[in-house]
């Protein structure tokens, strides 16, 4: 991998969905860790538009 690679986790779970919020979790546990520069986490409810902007 490069130096210049970027890394982004998006983390995909909805309340009103009942799933299982495995992905929102995960994305906090990474917030509590050290991570490569230039890493972006974020959270997502599933709605393709939002993961599109995301």
């Amino acid at each position: 991998m490069s130096g210049s690679a970027r890394i982004a986790v998006i983390g995909v779970g909805n309340d009103y969905r009942r799933d299982d919020g495995v992905g929102w979790a995960v994305t906090a546990r990474l917030r509590q860790r050290p991570l490569p520069p230039d890493t972006v986490l974020a959270t997502c409810d599933g709605d393709p538009g939002r993961l599109i902007g995301l």
